[in-house]
């Protein structure tokens, strides 16, 4: 079978909604790559996925193309939106896309590598091993990192942790390197339950966090010590009624995947529910906003 390498060109702040348009057709995620902004360009971001060219690819690319241009209607800067294609054929497949994946230091304690690397670990380093699949990333993205900072500053405090939209179950694997004892980890995408299942085997752990495909509403019924969700900023928005109901007095909720200019918009939502800001952490153009609930 050939696969088709999707080169989409855009700007930074369309990455976690292009992220999931890609998810939604089917990929298993991206690889994000900087690209010089200049006059005769209008991208600063080029963002390169996988397909398999088979019956529901040129359905597939459609889709893709048009819920690219749609961003716009939320008030995203999509840049050109312009995607590539280029064919890799079947022999070289098998190994071309694992060359981006390689051990990455997450935060002081942390170390991420795929599968397939070799990593000698220092002392007081934890490691975690993921299966990037075709073209999933490994926890070095911005918005990742400053979730994984947070649980390790707040995690002493808790005994139990939701993830809402774990995506590759990253941050639940943290969360139990770190002695919580009771997590669970929810996704709306049937692949990113998939993922996240296969991940926490791979690090010895599947007994040690529940998965459930379900949205917060319909799949949550306890309350728990820290709520963690790093998802799209409109989505944020609509979901923090809901994460209320999730918290409990002095409960810690980390909000991440959040594009800058948005920041304000969620500090109005926290502020019109009467939810407290501990401490706001910046990184490049993302924001990650760590908050508790008072009475």
């Amino acid at each position: 079978m050939e696969w088709v390498e999707l080169k989409i060109f855009s700007k930074d702040e369309s990455l976690p909604a292009i992220d999931n348009i890609l998810r939604e057709i089917g990929t298993d995620g991206l690889i994000q790559e900087e690209i010089v902004e200049t006059i005769e360009s209008e991208d600063n971001l080029l963002i390169k996925s996988y397909l398999p060219v088979n019956d529901s690819f040129e359905s597939k690319l459609v889709k893709l193309k048009s819920r690219i241009g749609q961003l716009t209607e939320y008030g995203l800067d999509v840049g050109s939106g312009k995607v590539e294609l280029e064919t890799i054929p079947e022999e070289e497949w098998s190994t071309s896309w694992k060359q981006y994946f390689k051990p990455e230091r997450i935060t002081k304690r942390i170390v991420v590598k795929p599968t397939w690397e070799d990593y000698q670990p220092q002392s007081g380093e934890e490691i975690i091993d993921l299966n990037p699949g075709m073209a999933f990333g490994i926890g070095s993205h911005a918005t990742t990192t400053m979730c994984i900072e947070a649980i390790e500053d707040y995690y002493s405090q808790c005994q139990n942790m939701l993830d809402i939209g774990t995506g590759t179950g990253i941050l639940s694997i943290v969360a139990n390197l770190l002695q919580i004892k009771n997590i669970l980890a929810i996704d709306i995408d049937e692949v990113a339950i998939k993922v996240a299942k296969d991940n926490l085997k791979l690090n010895g752990i599947e007994d040690k966090v529940v998965v459930k495909q379900g949205d917060l509403v319909n799949t949550v019924e306890e309350k728990y010590d820290l709520v963690v969700a790093n998802i799209l900023p409109h989505i944020i928005k609509e979901l923090i009624p809901d994460i209320l109901k999730v918290l409990h007095e002095d409960s810690i909720f980390v909000l991440s995947g959040i594009i800058d200019e948005k920041e304000a918009e969620i500090k109005d939502k926290l502020k019109e529910l009467g939810l407290k800001i501990k401490e706001i952490k910046y990184q490049e153009e993302w924001v990650t906003i760590i908050g508790e609930r008072r009475e």
